[in-house]
């Protein structure tokens, strides 16, 4: 009994698990939704530090003419987020994928409707429904997170398999995709497989324990109230009353998963943009350094400054001033003062070797 229940209508996540942060739990039958690339995002402003103001979601509704199909579908669209291209290129595939389901559903409900009619038996209308939640407006823990959830689910009359899809962004400037790894450092999932297994172990009466495989590198997820969620589909290790199970981890009261380790050993300069300036100086985007070395940035834009501090370490740099300092240490020139390139801010190599004391891979 169990597996048949398992098999029904069972699918594997595919397609918009990787784009823009999205993840997916699973595919209903109908979904049509194929992998696409991230959008080449150039910002049109030059705040470089996550914004105090949450976004806000503005709801477009889609409908249908068909008889065979009734609809329920709500598309969130994001408002207020720093980087407007971006925003309007997430939006922008968000409704496609909407659109795409719409469009599929209707095409099989006719096409359905049009082979029960021809054997004259009874058909019922198809159902598809979509609906969303957003779980943090980028004003919660970690500061800067926007996390939005969507739910597909579509019925052909039967026991229907809802498709849940979260996305997950950095609401900056240049915004940017937010993973696991990002929120809990590259070795997670060891760690965090075990602490939801340990939580399955707590209800063994909810839970298929052989069917558990730990997370996968495209796991849905999201964050709420400071709060990491993980998502499982529908089915996949637990019967279908207890839905699509989730494991909610306090990313403060855990400290193997708040957000990356303090202790990086040193600046991996292949992970962060870089240019050589006309004095043959290496230069490299601040805000990647920082979000490498686990720093945070806030940008004034009225002084042309960034604060850049982890706990009780900060400095600051400001455009066209080349002076450096680190806690009480006195100020020190480097050669080249910081700069804006392409709406972000370029300090010196040695800023990081020299000002952070933080060792630099060399390339």
């Amino acid at each position: 009994m169990k597996k048949n229940t398992m098999n029904l209508r069972k699918m594997s996540a595919l397609g918009v698990a990787a784009i823009m942060g999205v993840s997916a739990v699973i595919l209903p039958v109908h979904a049509t939704v194929s992998a696409q690339s991230a959008p080449i995002i150039s910002a049109n402003v030059q705040n470089i530090a996550p914004s105090l103001i949450g976004v806000k979601v503005q709801e477009k509704m889609l409908s249908t003419t068909s008889k065979y199909l009734n609809t329920n579908i709500k598309v969130p669209q994001l408002m207020g987020m720093v980087d407007t291209k971006y925003q309007k290129e997430l939006n922008d595939i968000i409704l496609s994928h909407a659109e795409k389901d719409l469009a599929q559903w209707e095409k099989d409900a006719a096409e359905t409707a049009k082979k029960a009619q021809a054997n004259h038996q009874d058909f019922h209308p198809y159902e598809l429904y979509i609906s969303y939640n957003l779980k943090s407006d980028g004003t919660g823990s970690p500061r800067g997170v926007v996390s939005i959830e969507v739910i597909t689910e579509g019925s052909e009359g039967g026991t229907s398999m809802p498709r849940i899809d979260t996305y997950n962004v950095k609401n900056t400037s240049s915004a940017e995709r937010v993973t696991l790894s990002d929120l809990l450092g590259e070795n997670y999932k060891k760690k965090l497989d075990a602490d939801i297994l340990t939580k399955m172990k707590n209800e063994p009466e909810k839970y298929f324990f052989e069917e558990y495989k730990g997370t996968s590198e495209e796991q849905t997820f999201y964050m709420e109230r400071g709060n990491l969620v993980i998502i499982f589909p529908k089915y996949s290790i637990a019967p279908g009353y207890v839905g699509s199970p989730e494991f909610r981890f306090n990313l403060n009261e855990y400290p193997t998963m708040s957000n990356k380790p303090e202790g990086v050993a040193m600046l991996h300069l292949n992970k962060v943009a870089k240019y050589t300036n006309k004095k043959g100086m290496l230069m490299v985007s601040l805000r990647d350094v920082a979000n490498q070395l686990n720093y945070e940035v806030n940008w004034n834009q009225r002084t042309k400054t960034a604060d850049i501090k982890k706990g009780a370490q900060w400095t600051s740099v400001t455009l066209g001033k080349d002076s450096y300092f680190f806690a009480k240490m006195a100020p020190k020139a480097l050669g080249s003062a910081p700069v804006l390139q392409h709406n972000k801010v370029y300090v010196p190599v040695t800023f990081v070797s020299q000002i952070l004391r933080i060792p630099v891979q060399s390339l």
